[in-house]
C-alpha cells in the first residue's frame, strides 16, 4: 500500500495493517500492538518526509518464520528516542516521577525489540515484527544439537583421527569458547546492573527481605528433596559392580583431584567470603556472590538516595537494557554454538571404553527427570499454575544448559526468558536467578549422591543410615559451598567419597562419562531456579499473567 506524507491518510493506512493482520488469524491483542506501533512510526515518517507529497510504502510480510509490517520512506533520519519523548510529552511538568516511570515502562513493552529503524541513503526504513513461529528457536536449536551430534558419530566413525582433531582444534572448540567467553563477557555486568537497578526500584527495602526470604527458603527445600531422590534413584536402580574397582586409574584422576586440595567447603568459609575485599577482583575472578553482594549494596544505596540522585537510577536501568540488548544478539546465534559443542563432545568420547560403566547415566537421568516432576507440582500445587505452560515456555534456557552444562553459561538466557517469556518481574528474577545459579544445585545434588552410592557398592561400602546421612549432610554443604574451580562438579565428588572411606581416585570410572551427566544436571540446576522464581513471583503478585498465559493454549 501506498500514503502520502499527510496526516489525514493515516487512519486509511492502519486499517489496511488491522485488516490484513486479521485476515491472517492474527489475534486482536497483537493486531492492536501493532496498529498502535505503525501509528507512531508513520507519524515520524510524515515528519521527517524529504518533500510535503512523498509517499510511505507499507507492506505486511509474511515468511516461515515470521510475520512483518515494513514501513519506508524518504526523509531525515529519526531514532526510537523521539518516540519515546513523544510518549512522555503526554504528561505535563507537574506529573510525578511514578507517572513518567509508568509511561517509559509502557514505552519499552509496546515497543520492546519488535521494532527497528534504520536510515538507509536518505530512506527511512522501520520493521515492525507482529508474531514469529513459536518453535522457531526450539526447531533450529535441537536440529543443530541433533546435527552437531551426527556429525561427530559420522566423523569419528568414517573419517581419520586426524581429521577430527584438526576440525576440533580449528572449528569447533574455536566457535564454541568465542560464543561461551561472549556470555561469560555480559555475565557479570547484567547481574550487576540488574540487580541494582530493581531493587533502587523498590519502595519499602522490606520487600527485598521477604523475597530473598522466601528465595532462600525454596532454594533449601528444593536442595533437600534433590538429596533424597538422588537416594532413592539409587535404591530403585541399585548400580555398581566390584569387578569395575579394578578400573580404577589414580593417573586419569590426578589432575582433577589436585584441583581440589586446599579447596574449603565450610558453609562459613562461603559466607564469609561473599563480602569481597575490593570492588575489581569480583569481576575479574568472575565471582557471583560477591558481584550479587555488590549489586545490593548499590541498589540499596541508589534508593535510599533516590530523592538527591535520582540520574543514577536511570543510569542503573539503561545499563540493564544495553547490556539485555548485547543478550539477545549473542543468544541469536546459540544453535552455530551448541553444534559445534555437540560435535566436539562426540569426537572427544572414547564411547566403547566407556559401556561398562554406561548405566550410571540414565540412572541420574532418571533422577533428575523426578526432580523435574516435583517442580511441575510445586508450581501446579504451590503456585497454582499450569507446570506445561512453563517448560513450554522455558525451554531455550532449558536447551542452553543442557548444551553448555555451565548455569553462568545460561543465565543471561535464563534471565531473558523470565522476564519477557514467563512474565516474572524484574525485581524477582534479576536476583533469585544469579543466586540460584551460585548456590542451588538440585541437579548437581542428585549426581554426587548416585555418585558416591554407586562408588560405595563397587567398593563394598554398606549403604547403612549412617553412611548416607554423612553423604547427605556432605552434598548439601558442597552444594551451598562447591568450590570454584574448573571441572567443580568432579571435584565436589572428589572430596565427597572420601567421607566415607573411597579413594578420591574413584572418579576416575565416571570422568569419560561426565559430559552427559553435566548436561542433564545443569539444566535441572537451572530449571529448579526458574521455578522457584516463578512461585515466589507469583506469591508477591509479581507475575504477568497475561504474559505467562499467552499462547499457552496453542
Amino acid at each position: 500500500m501506498i500514503i502520502h506524507a499527510d496526516p489525514n491518510e493515516i487512519p486509511e493506512a492502519i486499517n489496511f495493517i488491522r485488516d490484513t493482520l486479521k485476515e491472517k488469524k492474527i489475534a486482536g491483542k497483537d493486531v492492536a500492538i501493532t496498529a498502535l506501533r505503525a501509528e507512531d512510526i508513520i507519524g515520524a515518517m510524515i515528519r521527517h518526509a524529504a518533500k510535503p507529497d512523498e509517499k510511505i510504502g507499507i507492506n505486511v510480510i509474511v515468511s516461515f518464520a515470521k510475520m512483518e509490517v515494513r514501513i519506508s520512506a524518504q526523509g531525515d533520519e529519526f531514532s526510537m528516542n523521539e518516540l519515546a519523548s513523544a510518549w512522555q510529552m503526554e504528561l505535563d511538568d507537574e506529573s510525578d516521577a511514578e507517572s513518567k516511570s509508568v509511561i517509559t515502562d509502557l514505552y519499552k513493552r509496546v515497543f520492546g525489540s519488535s521494532v527497528s529503524l534504520k536510515n538507509s541513503r536518505g530512506v527511512n526504513k522501520a520493521v515492525i515484527t507482529v508474531t514469529k513461529s513459536k518453535y522457531r528457536q526450539l526447531y533450529l536449536t535441537l536440529g543443530a544439537l541433533v546435527a552437531g551430534i551426527l556429525t561427530g558419530i559420522i566423523l569419528k566413525m568414517c573419517f581419520p583421527a586426524a581429521l577430527g582433531e584438526t576440525l576440533t582444534k580449528n572449528l569447533l572448540s574455536p566457535v564454541n569458547t568465542m560464543f561461551l567467553n561472549a556470555l561469560k563477557m555480559v555475565v557479570a555486568p547484567l547481574v550487576l546492573f540488574s540487580i541494582a537497578s530493581s531493587i533502587a526500584d523498590l519502595e519499602d527495602m522490606r520487600t527485598l527481605g521477604r523475597i530473598a526470604g522466601k528465595v532462600m527458603g525454596s532454594y533449601f527445600v528444593t536442595s533437600m528433596i534433590a538429596i533424597l531422590i538422588g537416594i532413592a534413584t539409587w535404591h530403585i536402580f541399585p548400580i555398581g559392580n566390584t569387578v569395575l574397582k579394578e578400573a580404577v586409574s589414580s593417573e586419569a584422576a590426578a589432575a582433577t583431584i589436585a584441583k581440589g586440595e586446599g579447596v574449603s567447603t565450610s558453609v562459613i568459609d562461603t559466607i564469609v567470603g561473599i563480602i569481597p575485599a575490593d570492588i575489581i577482583n569480583p569481576f575479574l575472578s568472575a565471582d557471583m556472590l560477591q558481584i550479587i553482594f555488590i549489586a545490593v549494596m548499590v541498589g540499596v544505596a541508589c534508593g535510599l538516595l533516590s530523592d538527591k540522585i535520582s540520574c543514577f537510577k536511570e543510569v542503573l536501568s539503561d545499563g540493564y537494557q544495553i547490556f539485555s540488548r548485547i543478550t539477545t544478539l549473542i543468544i541469536s546465534v546459540m544453535p552455530i554454538a551448541i553444534f559445534c559443542a555437540m560435535a566436539k563432545m562426540v569426537l572427544a568420547m572414547d564411547l566403547m571404553s566407556l559401556l561398562s560403566v554406561f548405566t550410571w547415566v540414565p540412572t541420574i537421568y532418571f533422577g533428575d527427570i523426578l526432580m523435574m516432576i516435583v517442580y511441575a507440582l510445586m508450581i501446579l500445587v504451590v503456585g497454582r499454575l499450569n507446570p506445561l505452560t512453563f517448560f513450554k515456555k522455558y525451554y531455550p534456557a532449558m536447551l542452553a544448559a543442557f548444551t553448555f552444562a555451565s548455569s553462568n553459561a545460561a543465565l543471561p538466557t535464563s534471565m531473558e526468558t523470565a522476564g519477557n517469556s514467563l512474565g516474572i518481574s524484574k525485581k524477582i528474577y534479576s536476583f533469585s536467578l544469579p543466586l540460584g545459579a551460585t548456590i542451588n544445585m538440585d541437579g548437581s545434588c542428585i549426581t554426587q549422591m548416585v555418585s558416591a552410592l554407586f562408588m560405595a557398592k563397587i567398593f563394598g561400602i554398606p549403604v547403612n543410615a549412617p553412611v548416607v546421612l554423612t553423604l547427605a549432610i556432605t552434598v548439601f554443604v558442597l552444594s551451598v559451598g562447591a568450590p570454584g574451580v574448573p571441572g567443580g562438579a568432579l571435584v565436589c565428588i572428589s572430596l565427597l567419597v572420601p567421607q566415607i572411606g573411597i579413594p578420591a581416585e574413584a572418579i576416575s570410572l565416571i570422568m569419560g562419562l561426565y559430559s552427559l551427566v553435566g548436561m542433564m544436571q545443569t539444566c535441572t540446576n537451572v530449571t529448579g531456579d526458574a521455578a522457584v522464581t516463578l512461585v515466589v513471583a507469583r506469591s508477591e503478585g509479581m507475575l504477568d499473567r497475561e504474559i505467562y498465559d499467552k499462547g499457552a493454549k496453542s
